[in-house]
């Protein structure tokens, strides 16, 4: 009785630290891109161009902070 009593919290044990690490990679992951890195506020978009010419898309960020505004992103760079 005891065994399966320890092999239940061992899996519970694991099972919990999985989950937490999922957690904690995931807010990591999307803290990357939630703010403006200039005004440091929370609300970005994100924009696709695609050139018809070329047929190549663009993606960028822009702040939706009104007095910001500002563009960024790897899209931007030529």
């Amino acid at each position: 009785m005891k065994n399966k009593k320890t092999e239940f919290l061992k899996m519970t044990g694991i099972a919990l630290l999985i989950l937490l690490t999922g957690f904690v990679v995931f807010s990591c992951a999307r803290e990357a891109v939630s703010y403006c890195p200039f005004c440091n506020r929370a609300g970005i978009a994100e924009i696709s161009e695609y050139d018809k010419d070329t047929g190549i898309t663009t993606i960028y960020y822009k702040c939706t902070y009104t007095k910001c505004g500002k563009k960024f992103g790897a899209g931007m760079v030529d």
